[in-house]
Parts: structure tokens; C-alpha cells; sequence
């Protein structure tokens, strides 16, 4: 179970109607800050020190985090939360909008029952007409939500399957310690030589997760050209027995290389 975070809203008067904003636009914390709201109220929460939205408009800015027109950039969080000593990063790249059924909702709800923060990025439905940061934590087995612009209980205890519809992307934040002391005493024992092999035991289990068809709508056409022009062919089979392409897998130099000269054959260009 998950400590209550701090809450604050971006539409609270103290604000709301401040800038937060670059050249060109005429932006505020009430209408654009919900990303550095929600990053304010865990960072308050887990350093014990007042940090406030206004506090969090502001480094996002002065670090050139606030994107023209839009909201926040994707990149802001983790050196934000790195401001303070705080471990936070994007838990995948893969779209989880309208695919409830995408594994990177099991993986951010595990996340949750250990003892981390999340941070979603919410897109058009519930929480939002376009897009919303909101903190999510874990209390009690359900999962409970901190929107930067609501207190409606629709937005804070909202139903699972619908939350798994809209939400898009994670930001996991390290508040293990905080909630339940699961950062081990022996870890002060670290030595490179069990760095490291604890490093490669995760980055094996990571790039396993990583090796199947799960991919993101924009590559769609993409993708497909790749297979019917023969320039990947896959590695083996998925489940349903369809050819396993492992789409959000690293590529090494060596691979590129055999990409290019796979597409260099098909067009002649060797």
C-alpha cells in the first residue's frame, strides 16, 4: 500500500493564471502546467520539502522542457525528478491509447504494488480532451489517481478498464523506500562486480519483454514496407503463430548494416 501523495491542483487560485509559457504563445500554469503539477506533488512528497507547481512550471522552462503550443515534454521528468535525487523513467514507448489489453499496463500496475509512483499521461476521454499528466498510486488494492485539474471522484477512483483505455504512456517514480522499505540494507554493498552482473540479468529480462509484435500505430506503414519489401523477416513466431519481428528490440551496429545492405540489394544500389 502506497502513502497518500501531496495534492495540488494547477487551477488553484495561488497560480493558476500565471505563465508558464515560451515565445510565441500566452500559455499558463492552469491551462498547460498539469506535467509539472503532478510532478511537484511527488516530488514534495517523497523529499518532505515544499515544491510547488509554480516551483516546477518554473525548471521546466528554465531547461527548455515546455513545448510551443502544447504542454510538457516527455523528456522533463526524469531530469526533474533527477534534480532531487529521485529515480524516474519512462516505462515504454509503446502507445497503450484505446489497447487495454497492451502489456505495459500489467507492467505499470506491478510497478504500483511495489511501492513506485506513477506518473500517466492520460489521452481523450475521462481525464481529458486531448491529453493530461495525472499521478497514480496504489491504495487498499485499487488503484487511485491525483489529477492535477479535477477533484471529481471520476478522475480520482475511476474504473480500471476505462483508465487502461485512455491512458498512453508511464513515467515509473522510485518511492520504494518511501512507502515500504523495499530498498534492501544490503544493497549498500554494492560492488561493480554485482553491479554488474545484476545489470545484465536485467537488461536479459528487460530485451525479453521487449521481443514480440507490440508496437505503436504511427510505424504501422513503416513496418509493413519493411515486410513486404523483405528488408526484415523476423525470428521465429509468436503465439497465434505469426511471424515475430520483436519491433521494439535494440538494434546493433552489426544489424543496421544488414538492414541497409538488404535494402540496397532490393533497390539495386550495391
Amino acid at each position: 500500500m502506497n502513502k497518500k501523495p501531496v495534492s495540488y491542483l494547477q487551477t488553484d487560485p495561488r497560480w493558476k493564471n500565471k505563465p508558464y509559457r515560451v515565445p510565441g504563445e500566452t500559455a499558463t500554469i492552469g491551462d498547460s502546467g498539469c506535467g509539472p503539477t503532478a510532478a511537484a506533488m511527488l516530488i514534495e512528497t517523497l523529499t518532505g520539502k515544499t515544491y510547488t507547481p509554480e516551483d516546477a512550471c518554473a525548471w521546466s522552462i528554465a531547461h527548455g522542457y515546455k513545448a510551443l503550443k502544447a504542454g510538457t515534454y516527455y523528456a522533463y521528468f526524469a531530469p526533474q525528478f533527477a534534480e532531487f535525487g529521485i529515480k524516474c523513467w519512462q516505462l515504454s514507448w509503446t502507445n497503450g491509447y484505446h489497447n487495454p489489453k497492451a502489456k505495459v499496463h500489467d507492467q505499470a500496475l506491478e510497478y504500483l504494488k511495489q511501492g513506485y509512483y506513477l506518473i500517466a499521461l492520460m489521452k481523450k476521454g475521462t481525464w481529458t480532451g486531448g491529453g493530461h499528466f495525472v499521478v497514480v498510486w496504489w491504495a487498499d488494492d485499487k488503484i487511485r489517481i491525483n489529477d492535477p485539474a479535477s477533484t471529481r471522484d471520476k478522475r480520482l477512483n475511476g474504473d480500471p478498464a476505462t483508465f487502461r483505455n485512455e491512458a498512453a504512456y508511464y513515467w515509473v517514480v522510485d518511492a520504494r523506500e518511501y512507502n515500504n522499505g523495499t530498498i534492501k540494507q544490503e544493497d549498500e554493498d554494492m560492488d561493480q562486480e554485482k553491479f554488474n552482473k545484476m545489470f545484465a540479468t536485467a537488461m536479459q529480462q528487460y530485451r525479453q519483454e521487449l521481443r514480440d509484435n507490440d508496437s505503436g500505430e504511427w510505424s504501422r506503414a513503416a513496418r509493413q514496407f519493411a515486410i513486404d519489401q523483405g528488408i526484415f523477416a523476423g525470428s521465429g513466431t509468436v503465439p497465434d503463430g505469426t511471424p515475430n519481428f520483436m519491433w521494439e528490440d535494440f538494434l546493433t551496429r552489426e544489424q543496421c548494416a544488414q538492414v541497409l545492405y538488404r535494402f540496397a540489394q532490393k533497390y539495386g544500389l550495391e
